[in-house]
């Protein structure tokens, strides 16, 4: 009985106290707001909250673009997008699913198969600088490969589908499509140039290698993971220059080039799919369709490339 009077009462001081102590705190804290509001309003203390550093703007002429983070462990964040649901033809951007399809198709031996050039590959549209073909001409698969990921060489990227056969080889080109879940890849050629005598238009879309920026970023993520030579290829310089190709561009000391691919034919316009690193091991895969030229291109994205650094 004398223990629970005890704590009877141990209990009752300590509220009594509690109670005394929380009064007192409340005529201190009213005391305080009472002489703020008496005081001119600049006297009066404020808890200064630092403002938000806004998001640098950024403006691409180009018809459709993105920039896709993915860090160490593999989490995903779209940085900048337009219209990336727009379907486009992708022009030269078609040579990387070619280069795909060379890699994985047993009729393919990099060093061992030997591939005669044809009439209808070295008739293919020139390219400016180096990689157009003569008819009789031999070379092995891997010297072909070169050529179409360094000079984007149309008579090479033909000649290579010739060895399984033209058609067949571009229907490999849309079954990986399925595969892969590009749901908005389709494919005619494996080159990348425009049909004759199509005018362009979304109706007839399906005449034209196209694509939308989402799925080549896809396409990108598969090539870095799985066939990391098409990169490492396309980053080789060769004895001739490529104008307003990857190499025209200005790298900051923070980023490293993993590869990427140009492209351009009059529908088109000028095109290029980048892939960097930073030094946070964070990669970006970049997608720009639809400029009004090639140095336009390589223009905007630049411009995408220095503003992914600031973020």
């Amino acid at each position: 009985m004398m223990n629970n009077l005890k704590k009877f009462f141990a209990i009752f001081f300590l509220i009594l106290f509690l109670g005394w102590g929380m009064s007192l705190l409340g005529k201190k804290l009213e005391a305080f707001f009472y002489a703020q509001i008496g005081q001119p309003y600049e006297e009066i203390s404020f808890v200064q909250i630092p403002p938000r550093e806004e998001k640098p703007k950024l403006e691409l002429q180009a018809k459709s673009a993105v920039s896709l983070k993915v860090n160490k462990f593999k989490r995903e964040k779209i940085v900048f997008r337009k219209e990336i649901d727009l379907s486009l033809p992708i022009a030269s951007l078609t040579k990387l699913m070619t280069a795909v399809i060379v890699l994985e198709d047993p009729g393919y031996n990099l060093e061992g198969t030997w591939v005669t050039i044809s009439e209808k590959a070295a008739n293919q549209e020139d390219v400016p600088n180096f990689g157009n073909l003569k008819a009789g001409e031999g070379f092995p698969v891997k010297t072909l490969l070169d050529l179409m990921l360094v000079y984007s060489s149309n008579d090479a990227a033909f000649a290579l589908s010739e060895v399984i056969g033209a058609d067949n080889f571009v229907a490999k080109m849309n079954q990986k499509t399925q595969e892969l879940g590009l749901e908005n890849t389709h494919f005619v050629n494996p080159t990348g140039l425009d049909p004759e005598n199509i005018f362009y238009g979304q109706e007839n879309i399906n005449y034209f290698n196209s694509s939308n920026v989402q799925d080549l970023v896809k396409l990108s993520q598969y090539i870095l993971e799985t066939h990391p030579l098409i990169f490492e290829t396309s980053l080789r310089k060769g004895p001739y220059a490529v104008y307003d190709g990857i190499f025209s561009l200005s790298w900051p000391e923070n980023l490293k080039i993993s590869g990427g691919k140009t492209g351009y034919t009059s529908e088109a316009g000028g095109c290029i799919l980048l892939v960097f690193q930073d030094e946070k091991e964070n990669h970006f895969f970049n997608v720009i369709l639809g400029t009004a030229s090639p140095k336009d291109r390589i223009e905007e994205i630049q411009n995408l490339i220095n503003w992914t650094e600031k973020l």
